[in-house]
């Protein structure tokens, strides 16, 4: 027989959208409730030091609290209806449910705790967030996930699971020119019987190039896609990486200009460049010396292309791991340069530190899409005598428990 639901205060949202409470002296996680909320829950795993529980009602909800756009969102009022939580929920929009301004702030605070309890920082480094222009309708690329199951052939994101995928026509967090594009393949027989297992399909959409799609990887020869920026038109090879949400990036590639143009240094080191937007800001400072590495050859022959374009010289780029490239790196001036580092999710990690360490740049900007990550690379940073200055958050990803940032680190000793 199931233990009959208890009703504990929300306190907190943490990290990845999961309410907080406590229950026996254990920390309960619960997904789809907001802070100062009390809902009753049912405990679904007891994972020794805390457990993991679901919301079966909401007795007090918050004055944040709206009914999400997306009717594949976790809802909360839904639930009460199910024996177990519905099949149908994406786990993707994990603040739905609550008003985009509640969500700013709850991402706010979780940056705020990050940085203040895993790298040591005090809260006055935080500048104001930058929230996105548009919470929905901002994402101009999806990758989605083909899956046979029997006769259901399906196209979609995958479930918390990480095996089944969800079947959907449209997602509210894209732009609509993919999701129109999105609903005629989904209901197309032909497209459907194409579809297997493990496949993936990715949905591009620039304003110069409109909806462009394939499946897995691009070919060589496909015509680079075209995106905009504050800089200008930026010529982007279909599997390279670039930002999703325009409005928020072109944001962020400001707050970098401006901090490069109150350093002014002679150097400029674009780690993780990409197509090398950052190392092109740098340029269109004029800044004498601009080093860009990524190991996307693609990508940097697209970057030497912009530059090219654009009318930007003093760019060297090198086709290098960011470790390996900072290992052979050898700075002449490092009391002037600037560091700019943007790496995937797994952060930098204990080695790379190591090695800006060795060559002690004055200036480090860097930017995260991670924060727990980055908070960790901040404190070995820390420790070599670094010392955060500011740090912004950028919400690359509204609706989402995802958000960018960009912290300045200064070399103090």
């Amino acid at each position: 027989m199931k233990p009959d639901p208890v009703s504990v205060q929300i306190s907190d949202v943490t990290t990845g959208g999961r309410g907080v409470a406590r229950l026996d002296g254990k920390v309960c996680f619960v997904p789809g409730v907001l802070a100062g909320e009390t809902v009753t829950i049912e405990v679904i795993k007891d994972r020794g030091g805390f457990l993991e529980a679901r919301a079966t009602a909401i007795i007090s909800p918050s004055p944040h609290r709206i009914t999400p756009t997306c009717p594949l969102a976790f809802n909360i009022s839904r639930l009460t209806s199910h024996p177990s939580p519905p099949s149908s929920s994406c786990p993707g929009c994990c603040y739905q449910h609550a008003t985009y301004e509640e969500e700013i702030r709850i991402k706010q605070h979780q940056l705020r705790s990050i940085l203040t309890r895993q790298a040591g920082c005090t809260e006055d480094i935080l500048l104001p967030p930058a929230p996105s222009p548009s919470s929905l309708g901002y994402r101009n690329k999806l990758s989605l996930h083909g899956q046979i199951d029997g006769r259901d052939r399906r196209i979609g994101y995958f479930m918390d699971d990480n095996c089944t995928v969800l079947d959907l026509s449209a997602c509210p967090l894209a732009v609509a020119p993919i999701n129109s594009l999105l609903k005629e393949l989904h209901d197309a027989p032909s497209f459907r019987r194409t579809l297997r297992s493990d496949m993936t399909i990715i949905f591009r959409w620039t304003q110069k190039d409109g909806v462009q799609w394939w499946r897995n990887k691009a070919a060589e020869n496909d015509i680079w896609l075209v995106e905009s920026s504050v800089l200008g038109p930026l010529s982007v090879p279909r599997d390279s990486f670039y930002q999703v949400n325009p409005g928020v990036a072109d944001l962020l590639v400001n707050a970098v200009l401006k901090l490069m143009n109150t350093a002014r240094p002679h150097t400029v080191v674009d780690l993780y460049c990409g197509v090398g937007i950052f190392a092109l800001a740098a340029a269109s400072l004029g800044i004498p010396r601009i080093i860009g590495m990524d190991v996307d050859g693609p990508g940097l022959k697209a970057a030497a292309f912009n530059a090219k374009k654009l009318g930007l010289t003093g760019i060297e780029w090198v086709t290098a791991s960011a470790e390996k490239g900072m290992i052979k790196l050898r700075l002449d001036q490092p009391t002037q340069t600037t560091l700019i580092v943007d790496p995937p999710r797994t952060g930098m990690g204990r080695p790379m530190v190591g090695d800006i360490l060795t060559q002690r740049p004055a200036r480090i900007l860097y930017i995260s899409c991670a924060p727990d990550t980055m908070a960790r690379d901040v404190a070995w940073l820390r420790e070599g005598g670094y010392q955060i200055h500011s740090s912004q958050l950028f919400d690359m990803f509204p609706r989402t428990a995802h958000f960018e940032s960009l912290t300045e680190l200064r070399l103090t000793s």
